[in-house]
């Protein structure tokens, strides 16, 4: 690992998985132009959060920064497989991995990388390497940049080192500047398919001994996302999100003392700031699956199906909307939960039987 000044690789085989699935499209482009020897100065990998970008970028990484790129038979012999499982570790002097840093009074990551995290990287880019190798900067990811750390990168952009490459990471281009943009050659990335979800779930599935039930559950709540994959790979958060699906399928009848005792029990979900494993997201997600009608309630004949997901469609907005007042203006978010799961029950109302 590096340690300088924050700028660190940071990979747990414990979290990551072991082989880089899915992808096919874009790892093709990638080793093409590595056995070709046509890398250019910057990569934007960019698309859905927690799909394998940084995933992926580490990888190239690991194997430029250890490959002699003088030697045409170094680069071609690469495989697919090489780019989805390297068989090396990290240069460490050759691999910046820049983000943004924990800041230990706040108890919380900085707002912005800054500009002197960019200056550093350029110097150590101006230093030669002598074995031929590249020098990779991971910046993960680049809308956390500020505006003169932009403007700093941008000018490394312009006029690169020899055997640099960049490779950036965003979960929304939008928010990066267009002559940023314009010096980067774009890989765009997608949700993973449900098959590339189960095989990287099996690998857990038959480690942790998770049973098919659980994994249709986890594949259904991780909207082909990878990272949230990972994240919901947890015996208890399974269990917490079954029961409380189990009580929003319920709906209009919900059974209020239970939703209560689920909520109370579970305070760390209740106060937790992760949105993907927070009570207040599991509702909201919920609500959308049955928008989506992905998620069929026990509810009578009176209403059809179309007026269910219109109601749930409107209540996730509300929700939503519920969420960001919560978080924007500080408010209890116990408070806030029972407020929200007041609204659904109020929006059911005059179907319960």
């Amino acid at each position: 690992m590096i340690d300088e000044k924050n700028l660190t690789v940071e990979v747990s085989s414990d979290i990551l998985a072991p082989f880089l699935i899915g992808h096919t499209e874009q790892i093709s482009l990638i080793l093409r132009s590595i056995k070709t020897n046509k890398i250019p100065n910057a990569w934007l990998f960019h698309g859905p959060l927690g799909v394998g970008k940084a995933s992926l970028a580490l990888n190239v990484a690991k194997i430029l920064s250890n490959i002699d790129s003088s030697k045409t038979e170094c680069m071609s012999d690469l495989s697919e497989s090489d780019l989805r499982n390297p068989k090396t570790s990290f240069n460490f002097n050759n691999v910046f991995h820049c983000k943004r840093k924990w800041d230990d009074r706040k108890k919380d990551f900085q707002k912005y990388i800054p500009i002197d995290d960019i200056r550093d990287i350029n110097k150590r880019f101006s230093l030669s390497s002598t074995d031929h190798s590249y020098k990779i900067c991971i910046i993960d990811t680049t809308e956390d940049l500020n505006l003169s750390a932009s403007n700093s990168l941008l000018k490394m952009l312009e006029e690169p080192p020899k055997n640099t490459l960049f490779i950036l990471i965003s979960n929304n281009q939008q928010a990066i500047l267009p002559t940023i943009l314009s010096r980067c050659q774009k890989v765009s990335f997608k949700k993973l398919k449900v098959q590339d979800l189960r095989e990287i779930c099996a690998e857990f599935l038959k480690k942790n001994q998770f049973s098919n039930s659980e994994e249709t559950d986890l594949l259904s709540s991780c909207q082909g996302s990878a990272g949230k994959l990972l994240t919901f790979i947890d015996k208890e958060y399974i269990s917490y999100f079954n029961n409380m699906k189990a009580l929003l399928s319920n709906l209009p009848n919900l059974n209020r003392r239970q939703m209560i005792t689920l909520l109370s029990r579970n305070k760390e979900y209740l106060y937790s700031n992760d949105p993907d494993k927070s009570a207040f997201g599991i509702i909201l997600r919920l609500i959308g699956s049955i928008a989506k009608q992905e998620i069929k309630l026990r509810i009578n004949a009176s209403i059809k199906p179309p007026n269910t997901a219109l109601i749930a469609a409107h209540l996730y907005s509300q929700i939503s909307l519920l969420r960001h007042h919560s978080i924007e203006y500080n408010l209890d978010m116990k408070k806030v939960v029972f407020l929200a799961i007041n609204i659904i029950e109020l929006a059911f109302e005059k179907y319960k039987r």
